[in-house]
Parts: C-alpha cells; structure tokens; sequence
C-alpha cells in the first residue's frame, strides 16, 4: 500500500516539485497552499506524512505543526525551511515536528528524508505491535511509556539520566551508565551514571576497544556478559543510527543478587530503539541550535546559547565531580574599537579574531559573544591552570598578530582578560559570571599593566615588586613560605603550581614545610628552584622524598638514577615525603627568594630580599590573581619548566 503524503506550500513551484519527485518513488501525494486548507485536508483522511512548509502567509509552518500535533500527537510532520530560519525550526521540533529539510532540496535528499520517517514510523508501529502482543516481557506497557517520554526530550543531558532512570525501572538493576558519542569527535563520554558502584568504576572516556567484541563489531545491540565468580553479572547495550555509534550503556547490581537473564535482554533491545531515535533527534535539535544561535559579524555563538550550554555543564560537572572553566576576553570599550574604523573595517577585523581564538580551543569548546562585543570562552574539563594558559596563549597571539600589527598605535585595543573556575570560584552560572567582570576589572588595575611587567624580565619584574615593598624587621617572609606550604596539606585536592625560589632565606622554611607534607597526596605541582643544585642543572626530576638543606651544597654529586634521597644534616627523609621538581637552571641565581602559587585556591606571590648583616629586608607580597599568574608562567617560561596543565589547545 503506497504512503499517503500531503505537501503544504504556498509556493506553487515547490507544491509540484515535492508532488512530482514524491509520485514517481511511488508515494501517493495531495498538496495544499495554505495551512487553513492543509488542515481541512487532514479532517477528512489520514497521511502517513505532512511536509509543511515554515515561512507562509496566514497560518506559518510553526502554528500549523501545533495545530496538528494537538489533533494527532502521532502524526509525523517534515519542516521545510530555509537557513535563515533555523532557529524558528528548532521551535517547530520542540513542538513536535519530526525533521527538517532545508532548501534549496535535490531530489536525492527529499526521497531519503522521507523514506527515512517512513522507516521508523514502521518500526514504532511494530514495536508498538509486539509490546501489545508479548504482555510477559518486562514491563511492556511501562516500557513503552519510557519510550515515549525519551522521543519528547529533546537535551541530551536529561536525556540521558532518562535513559538510565529508565532502564532501572524496567531490569531492576541498581547500577546503570550510559556513555554518549560527542557529535563533532566521536568521542564517547560519560554523561549518566545511576547507582555509587556503577559511578565509582564508570571511566570518563569510554574506548570502543573495551567493549565485547560482538558489540564492537555489530553482532548484535544487547549482550549479557560477566556472572562468573569474579565478574559481575553486566548487561551492555549499544545505540546506533545508520551505522553509526551513537552511545553504549551497561547495567550492573541487580536486587536481590538476582542475575540479568534473557527477558532483560530482550526489554533492553526494545527499549534502545527508542533511545536511539531520541538521541538523534536530540543531536538534530543541538544541530539546529549552534547553526541558528550565532552572532551575526563574528560567526561566534550568542550568549544566550552559552548560557544555556554552560548552564548543562556546571550541572554535569556538579554530578561527576568535574570542573569547568569560564574565560572571559574584552579587546577594549566600544568606543576604542569603533576608532579602528567603520563597520566595512571593524566587521571583517572582529571575524579574524573569531577565527584566531577559535583555533586555539578544543573541539568541546563554545566560543561566543555578549552583547557587550566581548568573547567568552567555554572549557570543560579544566581547571584554572589550563584555563590561564590558554587566556595567555590567546592575548599574547592577539598581540602578536597581524590584526594587531597593523593597527596604529592609537588605535591599538588593550585586551584584557578574566577566568573563573567551578567550583573553586562558584557553584552557580550567575556567580561565576560576576567573578569573570570582577576580574577582567582586576587585570586591568593589575601591577602587570600599571608596571609594565609584561615588558620586562622575571628579574627585574620582582626587584621592581620589592621596590613596591615594606620592610620586614622580624622573619615575616619563612613564616608566610610555612603557612602557604602547609596549606598545601589541608587542601591537597586543589589542582595549580606552586613555584618557589627558596635562595637562603627561605630554605629552612621549605624544609619544614615539606616535612608537613609528608604522605599528603597533592594535586598541585611543586617545584623548587636552586642554582645549588649543580648536578640536576638543566633536569627535572619527579622525586619521592626531598628536603633542601642549607645552601643544598650536600646535594652535589649524591644523586642516583632511580630515586633523590637529598640528606640534611646526615639524616634522610622516609618515602612518604611530597612529590617535588627539583629544578638547577643556570639563571635561577638572578632571581631574589620567591614563591608563587596558582591554581584552583587563592592566588599568592611572595617576593623578598636575602637577609644579612642584621639590617630589616625588604618583603613584598600580594594575592592579586593577575600578577601571580603572569609571574608564576613567565618563571615557567624563562627557566622551561615542564608544562603542567596537561591542557591541549585546539587547531594550528
């Protein structure tokens, strides 16, 4: 029996060319001019299709689709729009509408569209048969529900801890995950986990390599695995669509120790088949979204659809335990970069910088911009170390490049830059958002402009600071190198970098504050400083127990090659003391004691002069966010200390 189809085009070319093209596959097609007369058409007989198009006088495409969907929810409806009105297609599937088409069409794409809707209202209608035919499988009529209810969520966050509540319900499994494929990488990540156990040993990433192999090599969609003594009993599920991976999920604990059986496997199957069609009309949906939601003149994303996406990943880094990191860049005030020129100047300029920043992102990165004409910056998965490399890398290319270069010196923007990290920073979108203008208006004031550090050598960058100084006239600078080091052991999850020169002044308090580390676990990275150390110069080693004795001439020469036992007064350290880089560049002697520490907890830079002959010395310290990033990464810089971020940037 051939499909019944019904074209809706005010158009009358495209009313011929759809009625044409549909005919000759062999599908049986009315049309209509009008969505008054299409919905006339619809009272007197059933289509299997509506093809309507978006933009017509009278009743649109969009109220048409909600006028249908209202009379039969079930009624599949293909949009035809053009690429100017994305955005308003993303509402019409939101209300119903099953797919897009955009036009200008070839013939070959209608067909396939059409015959693709087609297919799946035929596989709903026989799934929908078999549940009703098959009542002893699990939970059929509840099944189907759940089924249902995953075709009309249309996020893939929600959608996927659905999909996991759901699957619970059905198998009575207490542990359920459910990794789904990036579109742009296909990579496939966590994105739903129910149950502590199942979150516990769930990886972040899930390589295809670990899956069954009948799985991996499309034998089949469910596969029970595990149940000896020492495997769990597992229940494992794929999502495809045309051959592509769309997402695995994997069950685990069911109650009662009872084991997944073929009942399970069988409601599982069923069940993903309407997962598979909600996690592609998801991925249509998110397609629609990044196509319509961009600033015009830069191509950048609108603000609105950061929000949005920012939001959903504050929410799964809440759920996982991740962090997430907002970096803000302002090029100057309008009225600065309205003297680069006119609109046929600054458009073009403000397009190049978009392509320039998004070059240096990750294929999971949003880039987009605010009403305000500044760039905000999206990064997953980061933390305040990667996120202020990154904010470096980009001004200093900005700078660097030939948008920059060839601007006249007056006309020239000062670009300036903030970063705000969850959940160090903040746990809600908002707050983070007021952290970021407080900190672009904190580099701005900043020491690294209001001194002209960026200019100079780290040296003379902190002989400058030190001028800025007070005297300390008891030992201020080694109790404050105590306190920051013992920090380090309250809050040992904290991720960042904590540079220090010790010099002479420093080195007894470094010792001890070590010896208060000893068997903390840290997560930031510690490396100390020393021209002493003449027999690691130029090396970088990972060390398990370390302490610097005075002047750390005893190290000369003692160094093995499996591990640094460094000896203070003829006594050695046990194994338990932190992880450190001992670090002996050749320059290292120019620079005055220091310590720098950035990261995920509060900024702090300690600058000060050696003490002697009993005269006060000069001490300087400040917790300005700014400053100690652009010192403790131009001391990366200058002595090419390892980078730590383990942050990689995007395209050439």
């Amino acid at each position: 029996m051939k499909a019944l189809i019904l074209a809706v085009d005010d158009q009358r070319y495209f009313r011929e060319l759809i009625a044409g093209t549909l005919s000759e596959e062999g599908f049986d097609v009315r049309t209509a001019s009008s969505g008054e007369e299409a919905l006339r058409i619809l009272d007197r007989a059933d289509f299997d299709l509506v093809l309507a198009d978006l933009v017509m006088p009278g009743m649109n495409g969009t109220e048409l689709v909600q006028r249908i969907k209202q009379r039969n929810p079930e009624q599949d409806v293909l949009v035809v729009t053009g690429i100017v009105d994305v955005a308003t297609a993303v509402d019409t599937m939101k209300l119903g509408a099953t797919d897009y088409l955009l036009k200008p069409f070839d013939r070959h794409t209608l067909t396939n569209r059409v015959a693709a809707i087609l297919q799946n209202r035929r596989l709903e209608t026989e799934h929908a048969q078999l549940l009703a035919e098959n009542i002893e499988y699990i939970g059929e009529r509840s099944l189907y529900a759940h089924g249902l209810a995953l075709v009309s969520t249309l996020e893939i966050e929600p959608l996927a801890r659905r999909i996991a509540d759901s699957l619970c319900r059905e198998t009575r499994a207490q542990g359920a995950v459910v990794w789904l494929a990036r579109e742009d990488a296909g990579v496939l990540e966590l994105s739903a986990a129910r149950g502590a156990s199942a979150v516990d040993d769930a990886p972040e990433r899930l390589e295809t390599a670990a899956l069954p192999t009948p799985l991996r090599e499309g034998k089949c969609s469910v596969l029970l695995a595990g149940g000896e003594p020492d495997a769990p009993n597992l229940l494992w599920g794929v999502l495809r669509c045309d051959g592509a991976l769309l997402g695995v999920v994997r069950l685990s604990h069911k109650l009662e120790d009872d084991a997944f059986d073929a009942l399970d496997q069988s409601g599982v199957e069923r069940f993903l088949r309407f997962a598979e069609v909600a996690v592609a009309n998801a991925r249509h949906v998110r397609a629609l979204q990044r196509q319509g939601l961009r600033e015009p003149v830069t191509g950048a994303h609108s603000f609105d659809y950061f929000r949005d996406v920012a939001g959903n990943e504050i929410e799964k880094a809440s759920h996982f335990g991740r962090r997430v990191a907002l970096l803000l860049l302002e090029l100057g005030p309008r009225s600065a970069l309205a003297r680069i020129g006119g609109d046929a100047v600054l458009h073009p300029w403000l397009a190049g910088i978009t392509d320039q920043l998004r070059r240096l992102l990750r294929s999971i990165d949003v880039l987009a911009v605010d009403s305000n004409g500044r760039f905000a910056m999206l990064l997953p998965e980061a933390d305040a170390v990667s996120a202020a490399l990154l904010k470096r890398r980009a001004l200093a290319g900005l700078e660097e490049s030939g948008l920059f270069r060839g601007l006249a010196d007056d006309v020239r923007p000062s670009p300036a830059a903030g970063i705000a990290v969850y959940p160090s920073d903040g746990t809600e979108l908002d707050a983070l958002l007021a952290v970021l203008e407080t900190r672009i208006a904190e580099s701005r004031a900043s020491p690294v402009k209001t001194l002209g550090l960026g200019r100079i050598s780290l040296a003379s960058s902190l002989r400058a600071l030190l001028q800025r100084g007070a005297s300390q006239r008891d030992p201020a600078a080694p109790q404050l190198a105590r306190l920051i080091l013992a920090e380090l052991g309250r809050r040992p999850r904290d991720r960042g970098i904590l540079y220090i020169v010790p010099g002479n002044t420093l080195a007894s308090a470094v010792r001890d504050g070590l010896e208060s580390l000893r068997g903390a676990v840290l997560h930031t990275e510690l490396a100390i400083i020393s021209d002493g150390l003449e027999s690691l110069r130029g090396a970088v080693l990972h060390t398990e127990l370390a302490i610097i004795s005075d002047g750390l001439e005893t190290l000369h020469g003692s160094v093995p090659d499996t591990e640094l036992a460094i000896i203070n007064d003829g006594e050695r350290l046990e194994s338990d003391a932190p992880a450190v880089n001992w670090v002996s560049p050749p320059s290292s002697g120019e620079l005055p004691p220091c310590l720098l520490q950035y990261g995920d907890a509060p900024a702090y830079a300690l600058v000060c002069e050696e003490s002697g002959n009993g005269k006060p010395a000069l001490l300087y310290h400040s917790n300005d966010r700014d400053l100690v990033e652009h010192l403790a990464f131009r001391l990366r810089e200058e002595l090419a200390l390892p980078d730590v971020s383990g942050f990689e940037l995007g395209g050439a």
